[in-house]
């Protein structure tokens, strides 16, 4: 954002905050403008669902942003004035990244969601890698929050040291994960249409973060051997499902090799959660979506090859020995650790980690978001 349409935007605020506060209205944003995704899209549902009288609003970036919302849910340009005013006149604002801008009025309210139970250290705890200007942003952020939630004793005594912030923390759980706890086979329908799969494709979803230096060299997933691994160890026809991080997504098709029935590129599939729900296994590195989709009971499993590298970013805040799903460091050690793969083990494990951090997930977290959102609008 250039000098002149920051002033610009700076001037709207401060001539917005004559405007009156329309207590109905509600704004969302996930991601600073990705389309209808995460805990604010779980929160928005349960509104519409609740029938209530709520505005809704959401913040997108593009075109096809917008054309993700369902119906009822007013599109608003991110990067522009009218944001500005749909912010300054909104009973409630729902977020799950920083909000950097600077004013609130006393009659607004503010939940804030974050996004993922933590496995690399955040905020604070990551100083060295955010930096001052972060911090600044960040406890201006904090001041305005109203409502923070947590999904666990673990993520509430991080955040209460970490986030400057110093208000209520809600151990509602992520509205995101809801749908672990209520599955719908319309979703594993949709899923497999979405790649054009038969019904009774096993699905297998390699889903890495992104690196901060950009590098490609942690992504060196054979997908073909995972994908025999599965059929062998689990049986059925498995396919292999691709999805990168937004920052490196550009470079998929440079990674793989599609074929389009065995390995796929499910990289700007647009629900993360949705593709969570839809698959049988996940492989990922250090991608808070492990703790999501282990909620569902399915197998999960990490494949990292470069975890010395990565603790220098920011590390962790669980030891590998901490961590309860099998790690591999090489694509002959995954394809092994799924044809060792032993239910009972993983169960076992999973829950010693969930009942040790007081995990408190019960997929009732959107429907108590919007209770306390309702509340505060009537």
């Amino acid at each position: 954002m250039g000098i002149v349409n920051k002033l610009y935007i700076a001037g709207c605020w401060v001539l917005s905050l004559a405007l009156p506060v329309n207590k109905k209205k509600v704004v969302f944003s996930s991601y600073y403008g990705r389309g209808y995704s995460d805990n604010p899209k779980a929160i928005c549902e349960a509104l519409r669902a609740a029938d209530s009288d709520a505005e809704l609003v959401w913040l997108v970036k593009n075109e096809k942003e917008a054309a993700s919302l369902p119906e009822g849910v007013k599109p608003c340009p991110y990067g522009s004035a009218r944001r500005v005013f749909a912010l300054a006149t909104a009973g409630v604002w729902v977020d799950n990244c920083r909000k950097y801008d600077r004013f609130k009025k006393k009659n607004q309210y503010y939940l804030q969601t974050w996004h993922g139970f933590p496995l690399k250290r955040i905020e604070k705890d990551a100083y060295d890698a955010l930096g001052p200007e972060y911090e600044k942003g960040a406890k201006r952020d904090s001041a305005k929050i109203d409502l923070l939630l947590s999904n666990s004793g673990f993520c509430t005594e991080t955040l209460r040291r970490c986030f400057w912030y110093d208000g209520e923390i809600a151990e509602y759980g992520s509205p995101r994960n809801d749908v672990f706890f209520k599955p719908d086979p319309h979703t594993d329908r949709k899923v497999r249409e979405a790649f054009s799969l038969p019904a009774d494709r096993k699905l297998v979803l390699y889903a890495p973060t992104f690196r901060a230096d950009h590098s490609m060299d942690a992504y060196e997933l054979d997908a073909k051997k995972l994908g025999e691994a599965c059929e062998k160890r689990f049986g059925g026809k498995w396919t292999v499902l691709i999805r990168l991080h937004p920052n490196v997504a550009f470079q998929s098709e440079k990674l793989f090799a599609y074929d389009g029935e065995t390995v796929v590129d499910a990289t700007m599939y647009p629900d993360m959660q949705e593709l969570l729900c839809g698959c049988d296994m996940l492989i990922t590195d250090y991608s808070s979506s492990m703790f999501d989709f282990a909620l569902s009971g399915k197998p999960c499993l990490r494949f990292a090859l470069d975890i010395e590298d990565y603790k220098k970013d920011r590390n962790f805040y669980f030891t590998q020995e901490e961590m309860p799903f099998p790690l591999a460091d090489s694509n002959e050690a995954l394809a092994e650790c799924v044809l060792q793969f032993n239910e009972a083990s993983y169960q076992a494990v999973w829950k010693a980690f969930t009942e040790k951090n007081t995990f408190c997930e019960d997929g009732n977290a959107a429907k108590r978001c919007a209770d306390w959102i309702l509340e505060k609008i009537k």
